[in-house]
C-alpha cells in the first residue's frame, strides 16, 4: 500500500496499484479522497482560500452546508425547518460526545463501533429502554443504507419517551437516502463533512436541534469554534458540486462492483460480499480516477 505524494504536502491516502480484489478494504473501510478533494487539501496546505476570520464565517458556513447538503441530487432530505437551531459542530464525533456529556445513551446493534469503544453496550429495537436518548446513525455505517423499518421505529421511540439524535455522519458520502427529519421524536440531528468532502482532518459539520442548550450550543453562541474549522470547509463547499463523489465515481464504483462480484450499497466507499460482509472500495476507485 501507498500514500499519494502530489507536490510539497503528503496526502494520506491509499491508492491500488493493481486492479485485483486484494485492494478490496476489509480492514477498516476508508472514506473516498480523489483527485478533486485531494487538490482542495493542497490549496489549504499552501494558504491559497479564504482568508475572512470574521464571526461571518460561521454564519456563511451553517447556510452553505445546509444548502450543499439539501441540494444533493442523489438523496431527498426534508423537514430542516422543524429546528429552531442551527450549530457548527466539530463533526458528527462532537455530537455523539455530547450525548455522552448529557447522561446516558443507548445505540442499536450494529451501529458506529464508536460508542462499543465508549464502552456502551447497544440494545435491539426490542430492548429499547423508555425514557433513555438514542444515538441513531442515518445511514446505518454497516449497511450504508437506512435502517429498516425506521417509522415504526421512531414512532415506537416516541410513545416510550426516547428522545432521538440522528447520526447523519454518511449522508454527505450517501445516495437514496429519502428521508423527512419532522418527526416528533427526533430531537437533533448532526450532518458533517467527513465522509462526504474528505475532511477527517479538519472535522466540521451542523447540527440541527429544537431549543437546545448544552455545550454545542454554548460554543455557538459564544463564538468559541475554530474559525479555521469554518473557513477550511467553506473552502470545500464552494468548490465542490453538492453530491459530489457519487456524481464524479458512480460508474466506477457499479465497475468495481460488476467485476468482482460485490453488491452495491448506498455509501460511495463501500460495498458487501455476497456473506453480506462490507469491504472498502477507495482504494480501487482511486486506482481507476487515476
Amino acid at each position: 500500500m501507498c500514500a499519494v505524494n502530489s507536490g510539497k504536502y503528503n496526502v494520506n491516502v491509499i491508492t491500488a496499484t493493481t486492479y485485483t480484489e486484494d485492494w478490496l478494504d476489509t480492514d477498516r473501510p476508508q472514506p473516498l479522497i480523489d483527485k478533486t478533494i485531494e487538490h482542495l487539501i493542497q490549496e489549504v496546505m499552501q494558504n491559497d482560500f479564504s482568508k475572512d476570520t470574521s464571526d461571518q464565517v460561521y454564519k456563511d458556513f451553517i447556510e452553505e452546508c445546509e444548502a450543499w447538503i439539501q441540494l444533493m441530487p442523489q438523496n431527498d432530505l426534508t423537514g430542516f425547518e422543524a429546528f429552531s437551531r442551527k450549530d457548527i459542530c466539530i463533526g458528527c464525533t462532537q455530537f455523539i460526545d455530547n450525548q455522552y456529556i448529557v447522561g446516558n445513551v443507548q445505540v442499536l446493534k450494529g451501529d458506529y463501533r464508536y460508542h462499543q469503544r465508549l464502552g456502551n453496550t447497544p440494545v435491539t429495537i426490542d430492548t429499547l429502554k423508555d425514557n433513555v436518548p438514542l444515538i441513531l446513525a442515518l445511514p446505518f455505517p454497516s449497511t450504508g443504507d437506512i435502517i429498516q423499518d425506521i417509522d415504526k421505529l421512531l414512532d415506537l421511540c416516541y410513545n416510550k419517551n426516547i428522545p432521538v439524535h440522528i447520526d447523519g455522519a454518511w449522508i454527505t458520502c450517501s445516495r437514496n437516502i429519502n428521508f423527512n427529519f419532522n418527526h416528533p421524536a427526533i430531537k437533533s440531528v448532526a450532518i458533517s463533512l467527513s465522509k462526504g468532502l474528505g475532511l477527517g482532518w479538519n472535522r466540521i459539520g451542523v447540527r440541527w436541534s429544537r431549543d437546545t442548550t448544552d455545550s454545542i450550543s454554548i460554543m455557538n453562541d459564544f463564538r468559541m469554534n475554530n474559525r479555521v474549522l469554518a473557513m477550511v470547509g467553506l473552502h470545500f463547499l464552494r468548490n465542490t458540486k453538492p453530491g459530489h463523489l457519487w456524481s464524479t465515481h458512480l460508474e466506477n464504483y457499479s465497475k468495481i462492483c460488476k467485476d468482482f462480484n460485490l453488491e452495491e450499497t448506498n455509501s460511495i466507499h463501500i460495498a458487501k460480499e455476497s456473506n453480506g460482509y462490507p469491504v472498502g472500495l477507495s482504494p480501487l476507485l482511486r486506482y481507476l480516477e487515476k
